[in-house]
């Protein structure tokens, strides 16, 4: 994906990045939301870990807000 097509929901972003954070178990995050970011390749399963992939990192920097 690139920046001019990828769209996230509001709940794929808050999704995103807590899996990028490694903050909750896959159990409590949006089921729906993580298939999506699995389908386009932002995240993988590695093991029983959810991971971002490297085009998941790059992807992130754009939809993450700068502080």
């Amino acid at each position: 994906m690139t920046g001019s097509d990828l769209s996230l929901s509001p709940s794929e972003k808050r999704t995103f990045q807590k899996v990028a954070e490694g903050e909750f178990h896959v159990s409590e995050m949006d089921w729906v939301a993580l298939q999506r970011l699995k389908k386009v390749g932002l995240a993988e399963e590695r093991g029983t870990a959810l991971v971002i992939t490297q085009d998941g990192w790059r992807a992130l920097h754009r939809v993450t807000p700068r502080g």
